[in-house]
């Protein structure tokens, strides 16, 4: 394409890009709209933007050159597929932006790289067929600058489409074609040229590429001879690789293991953190495999020192630590230190759950234990905030925690003849630093090993208590997570040796934490406490007065984020402790200050997020008990509710309005949801005086494309059916209609809002009796569906989709009995060992029904539905009598078969137990 470009419009271009790197927010703002009216307008802008990018003029320009490298690379990402990207202006960027791969400006060479990689992730390598050879040869450039481009642009590639290349014959071939040359050029040329073939060849070894592991023995051969090269990057890489061959080829691993750990273990102690941490990421993947168990029990001796080694903060965080001030609480949070906050929908737990409407919050579990004084305390880390981490700052101190956490779970005992002499001594160190890292590996050993540290526990314990009140900050707050870790046991001993010795002692010092003057310290001790919750429950009843007051002045101290760790902290204590917090010396030390803060925030303010999650919880738990507070708090709600639907309903017309944040609709409709739960039958009064018709807006959230806001309306739906189910009624065949279609497990993203929708049919069925009926033939098959799936589906949605059968049944048996063959089998093993609940109850009782229909439909899995009835383990008089009359018919049945084809298949215990009860 023989394009060039006008002078006065490149130079108005550069004009704009230099205007946009500006520090006045004003001269940046009208630069950027300048961009985004030139990138609708000008259908030839991307030539400007790759020649800008590729042809320097000043070396001041390299970040005007970089925007425009950056604007290209986002405009193929979202353009690709649109006229602007003719095929005159691709041919032109792809060919000038190599040009970008071989200036000696790293940065230059870097976006030129993610521009090649964005191309081909949209267009394919087919579209570029000589991309490939291209970098290849420039890699093979005597230019260190040019193999440096080429190979960094190569490794982007790979990164983003090496499963395009891996999947297709003709890239296969040219991989078999490239492996070799990596490998050459991995033992000669700069640094930097052998640490990128070796990532090159990296992001092939999880996808179990055939093309590299042909040269697997060469691989490892090369790995091994660079192992101590001078160049960080080299050694990060060649660990990168272990890490990854222990995950899908240990055989190979296998014969050189011992050299490989000592290898690691010698990189932990690199001066180069990166290093460091990527070797430890080899301990933590060795830590998890089984099949090398017998070769991890020796290396423990090895391994163990190393880590405890690793868990005391490096010289610099010390550093950090003992020039700061401690005293923090008065000082405002930086806009850094708060992290966005997002809404956790509620999830319905089924009959299994020793209470049935237990809600849950699906997203975390509300543990916030920081194992870091660095730590952000973020719920929504998954497995890894157990251990106190966050993903965020992932470093070698975490990383060597969680491997000795894996290990103490995977080896338990075997690991404390390596651990305990060390941490006796560590734990009583003059030297803060080490006390804290002792403390922490007590921690992080205390779910593997609890049992075995029994013995050591009497010893340690009081310095742990001690150290809640340690000089230091750092070493109060690991001090709160260990005893946190510890909860359950310490509860258990308090049984037996007293609450004065171990249990009053950690309370009251954690409440202490809690309002400490380091704030690190408080968002500890609120987590702490949290988790110490979760395994004491009813033991903290009578220290509920001095908590609500340690509550009461921590609403007066906190700052915005460590307010978050406070409602998840009382949310944990009412959702534990609720059913005993219904006296008025309670509500007066709880609400107030939960009321002011709701109060104090806008209808617009995110910090509602956690607020309203902990509303719901505490509605829910205090029951009519919160209805002098209820009337304001639900009009509001519904006026949050209502302003961000018609919100949306606005932005879905008009682009020019912004759409709402999605989480306060999940947030007010689960605040909705815990006062329908809380206020039972008397939220009617609510609802009907209400100005916002409450039935019409959740019938919109039930259509809403974000899984979170249909989970959260149909969770409402549900409750709604058991408290208020005049209000619902009128909408039953509106509600019904959608609710149907989420019955639905073809999306596994959406499994928690066909779990929702399941068991609100069920609700919904239980209230409607016979009227159900118009509705059996829909929804049926689609419960029927998700029974026959079980191997794919969460035990919840199971056992909520078998309860809702049974209840279908107790009105409408004999529309489900014709189909009672294909479910019987999934639906005796959903429902066969859950809690006997009135949830339980019912489905049986309505199953009973469905059998008294078809008797047949049992013929071939007669013995399970038995198996179910003798695992009931505490049926009522009436659900008795069902399962005697149905097993006395089927005795009856098949008279002198019974024993053979029924009893003979069941445990003698289970068979001794129908015999006592039903005489069968």
């Amino acid at each position: 394409m023989n394009w060039q470009p006008q002078a006065e419009y490149l130079e108005q271009l550069r004009i704009v890009f230099a205007q946009s790197l500006s520090a006045d927010n004003a001269l940046r703002g009208n630069a950027t709209h300048t961009l985004e009216e030139a990138r609708r307008q000008h259908s030839d802008l991307n030539n400007y933007l790759v020649h800008i990018f590729v042809n320097p003029t000043t070396d001041s320009e390299i970040h005007l050159r970089a925007s425009a490298g950056l604007m290209l690379k986002n405009n193929v990402l979202t353009q690709y597929d649109t006229p602007v990207f003719s095929s005159d202006v691709l041919a032109y960027v792809k060919e000038h932006v190599v040009l970008g791969l071989t200036q000696p400006i790293s940065i230059i060479r870097g976006i030129a790289g993610s521009i090649v990689s964005a191309l081909v992730a949209k267009g394919g390598f087919k579209n570029w067929p000589e991309i490939l050879p291209k970098l290849m040869s420039m890699a093979e450039i005597n230019s260190p600058v040019v193999q440096e481009g080429a190979l960094g642009a190569l490794s982007k590639l790979f990164e983003d489409s090496a499963q395009q290349l891996d999947s297709d014959p003709d890239g296969q071939q040219a991989l078999s074609f490239m492996m070799p040359k990596f490998l050459e050029l991995a033992r000669a040329g700069s640094p930097r040229v052998r640490s990128q073939s070796i990532q090159c060849l990296n992001h092939f070894i999880l996808r179990m590429s055939q093309s590299l592991f042909a040269h697997i023995d060469t691989f490892l051969a090369t790995l091994f001879s660079l192992a101590y090269d001078v160049d960080p990057d080299v050694r990060r890489n060649i660990c990168t690789a272990f890490v990854m061959l222990l995950d899908v080829r240990e055989d190979k691993l296998l014969p050189h293991l011992q050299g490989i750990v000592d290898y690691t273990l010698h990189c932990m102690g690199d001066e180069d953190e990166q290093v460091a941490l990527e070797a430890c990421e080899f301990l933590l993947g060795l830590a998890e495999h089984e099949k090398l168990a017998p070769q991890v029990i020796a290396f423990l001796p090895k391994i163990i020192p190393v880590l405890l080694r690793c868990m005391v903060y490096s010289e610099m965080d010390i550093m950090i630590y003992n020039g700061r001030n401690e005293d923090d609480a008065e000082m405002a949070d930086k806009l850094s230190d708060i992290k966005p906050t997002h809404a956790k929908s509620r999830k319905h737990q089924a009959a299994s759950n020793a209470n049935a409407r237990e809600d849950s919050k699906s997203s975390g579990n509300g543990n916030h234990m920081n194992g870091d004084a660095d730590d952000e305390g973020d719920e929504d880390d998954n497995d890894d905030d157990d251990l106190g981490i966050d993903l965020s700052d992932w470093n070698l101190r975490k990383c060597s925690a969680a491997a000795l956490d894996i290990l103490a779970s995977n080896y338990r005992e075997k690991i404390l003849e390596y651990t305990i002499p060390s941490l006796r001594e560590k734990i009583v160190s003059p030297e803060w630093p080490v006390r804290e890292a002792a403390i922490l590996a007590y921690g992080a050993i205390a779910e593997g090993c609890v049992e075995g540290l029994s013995s050591f526990w009497p010893e340690v314990s009081p310095f742990f208590i001690q150290s809640l009140s340690d000089p230091m900050a750092p070493v109060r707050q690991i001090s709160c997570w260990t005893l946190g870790r510890y909860g359950n046991w310490i509860c258990f001993r308090s049984a037996e040796i007293g609450y004065e010795r171990e249990f009053i002692p950690v309370l009251q010092g954690l409440l202490k934490c809690c309002l400490d003057n380091n704030k690190k310290v408080q968002e500890a001790g609120c987590s702490g406490f949290a988790n110490f919750t979760e395994q004491a429950g009813g033991l903290l009843i009578p220290y509920l007065v001095h908590i609500l007051r340690t509550f009461t002045l921590c609403f007066q101290k906190y700052q915005t984020k460590n307010l978050t760790i406070l409602y998840d902290a009382v949310q944990t204590l009412v959702d534990k402790v609720g059913y005993a917090m219904g006296s008025k010396e309670y509500i007066d030390l709880l609400l107030p200050p939960l009321i002011e803060k709701w109060q104090g925030l806008e209808d617009d303010n995110t910090d509602l997020f956690p607020l309203l999650e902990c509303l719901s919880s505490v509605t829910a738990s205090l029951g009519e008990q919160f209805a002098p507070f209820a009337p304001p708090v639900f009009q509001r709600a519904m006026t949050i509710l209502h302003k961000n639907l018609i919100q949306d309903q606005n932005a879905s017309q008009d682009p020019a309005v912004e759409a709402p944040d999605k989480d306060f609709i999940v947030t007010t409709l689960d605040l909705l949801d815990g006062l329908v739960q809380g206020l039972g039958v008397h939220a009617t009064e609510l609802i009907n005086a209400c100005e916002f018709p409450l039935l019409e807006m959740v019938l919109v959230c039930m259509r809403d494309p974000v899984n979170e806001v249909r989970q959260s309306a149909f969770a409402l739906i549900g409750d709604m059916a058991i408290n208020t189910f005049q209000c619902l009624k009128p909408y039953i065949p509106s509600i019904m209609a959608e609710l149907i279609q989420h019955v639905d497990s073809g999306d596994p993203s959406c499994s928690a809002v066909c779990n929702n929708a399941t068991w609100a049919a069920g609700e919904i069925a239980l209230q409607m009796g016979a009227e159900m009926r118009p509705f059996v033939p829909a929804l049926v098959p689609k419960l029927i569906e998700l029974l026959v799936r079980c191997e794919q589906l969460e035990q919840t949605i199971l056992e909520n989709a078998g309860i809702t059968i049974g209840r279908l049944g107790l009105s409408c048996p004999e529309l489900i009995a014709p189909n009672l063959e294909m479910f019987s089998a999934p639906w005796c093993q959903a429902l066969r060992i859950i809690g006997d609940t009135g949830e339980k109850e019912t489905a049986f009782m309505g199953m009973c029904k469905i059998v008294a229909a078809n008797p047949t439909g049992l013929n071939h899995t007669l013995d399970k539905f038995v198996e179910a009835i003798g695992l009931y383990e505490e049926p009522t008089p009436e659900l008795i009598h069902m399962f005697h009359t149905i097993l006395q018919g089927y005795k009856g049945m098949l008279s002198n078969n019974w024993e053979m084809q029924v009893m003979s298949k069941l445990q003698p215990d289970l068979r001794q137990l129908l015999a006592q009860r039903y005489n069968v």
